[in-house]
């Protein structure tokens, strides 16, 4: 272990009225097999109980009086020191270390993702789940290469650089063109950029989206990276590549902050439910977390759908009681689902096209929106987004690949949707 560096890293609850400050010293080795742990308590009162962990295993267990110095046996991998720090309802809350080694935190990609067998049914190859540390999933193995895009140093390619000028020297006409308030394009942050200590893979200086940034950042690009930061353990699902309903509350209302629009009709208060993220259920048994979602059932705003899956879905929200009186039309991906649940709290009407950042200028005329939002995930940026490309051509592929049997049922559902939203049915089947 001689040379071993360390990362030190808090969870868990830590009130200043309790604790105080904690220091914990990088740890020492102590011959060829042992290692020392130290530390301060700058509120230890009494003293507090300190407890190396390796595993499951308690190596050790110390007091802090407020130094502590305990020794355990050196391994490779993560420990953990904890501390209790304070009682409630007479069980101690308790505030846990992750110490990972230098090895663990440039492992090779392998050794991160066994975990159990593929779900059944699950193909061989394509996306898979990558175990990160306190067990965070991440994606792994995509089209899009996520991982190298966080780990490899690179620049946009010119043909996707020039596609995104394109895009943004649109902008202004469209506006003018369509009479909106305001323009945006949100890139949604990468869970590895929000969660990196969690991420079994460091960062490069200089990514591909780092050049896109620096690039494009005169133009109306919002990427919501600090705001999702400050709040990152409740905004992703430890299961899940997608922000929580939570996380996409607090992109839209950096977003609203941004227009100069009040955020504060956005939800304040959430209910906290199990779920199997996209990146659990690829694991055998699935494994779930707990995350905040909307308190209120949307449902009763979701006032049409097309029930095309993904893209060339098209759903329209109301919301009666919402401050903000404008039309919001959002081109948006699968981060872009709850984003427009959130903002339909502050929009009296939020239109949701599933076509990330590819604008339909046939929709925008239309919708008529007052507000248009861009929107796409941080893993496609390093490609070109759809623009001027048909939603409804999307859903006639979709309808196209469906059964006699339900394309008919759908066709029939559709056509008996309100005589507003059959300019969005007719052309499905045109």
């Amino acid at each position: 272990m001689t040379g071993a560096t360390w990362a030190i890293e808090q969870h868990g609850a830590q009130g200043p009225d309790q604790l105080g400050k904690v220091w914990i010293a990088q740890p020492l080795p102590v011959g060829e097999d042992r290692l020392v742990f130290s530390g301060h308590v700058g509120n230890a009162g009494n003293g507090v109980t300190v407890s190396i962990r390796h595993g499951a295993d308690i190596l050790a267990i110390g007091i802090a009086n407020p130094g502590f110095v305990i020794d355990v046996p050196a391994r490779q991998g993560v420990y953990h020191i904890e501390m209790p720090v304070r009682q409630e309802q007479g069980r101690d809350v308790v505030c846990r270390w992750e110490v990972v080694d230098q090895e663990r935190q440039d492992m090779a990609l392998v050794g991160m993702v066994q975990r159990g067998v593929p779900a059944p049914g699950a193909p061989s190859g394509g996306a898979q789940a990558l175990l990160g540390r306190m067990g965070q999933l991440f994606l792994i193995g995509d089209t899009n290469d996520s991982v190298g895009q966080f780990t490899r140093s690179g620049t946009l390619s010119e043909a996707s650089a020039s596609e995104w000028t394109n895009i943004f020297s649109k902008m202004p006409e469209w506006q003018d063109r369509f009479g909106l308030e305001k323009i945006m394009l949100m890139v949604a942050p990468a869970k590895e950029e929000v969660l990196r200590d969690y991420y079994p893979f460091r960062r490069a200086l200089n990514t591909s989206f780092d050049n896109f940034r620096k690039r494009f950042s005169d133009q109306p690009l919002l990427f919501p990276i600090w705001e999702l930061w400050n709040r990152r353990h409740l905004t992703y699902g430890a299961t899940d590549t997608h922000w929580t309903d939570y996380g996409a509350t607090i992109a839209g209302q950096t977003l609203l902050k941004r227009w100069d629009l009040s955020g504060d009709a956005l939800p304040q208060e959430f209910a906290v439910k199990q779920k199997i993220g996209d990146l659990g259920s690829k694991l055998t048994p699935p494994t779930s977390n707990f995350e905040l979602v909307f308190r209120e059932k949307l449902a009763e705003r979701l006032v049409f759908d097309n029930g095309i899956n993904n893209h060339g879905n098209i759903r329209v929200y109301r919301n009666a009681s919402a401050p903000i009186a404008g039309k919001l039309l959002i081109f948006g991906d699968s981060f872009g689902t709850n984003l427009t649940e959130a903002l339909s709290y502050g929009f009296q009407e939020v239109v949701y096209a599933y076509q990330p950042a590819g604008v339909d200028t046939n929709l925008v005329q239309l919708v008529k929106p007052t507000h248009l939002l861009l929107q796409i995930t941080q893993r496609f940026v390093h490609g070109a987004p759809a623009t001027d490309r048909s939603i409804f051509e999307s859903g006639r592929k979709k309808l196209a690949s469906m059964t006699e049997q339900e394309r008919d049922q759908t066709k029939a559902r559709l056509q008996a949707a309100p005589a507003e939203f059959q300019p969005f049915v007719t052309p499905l089947f045109a």
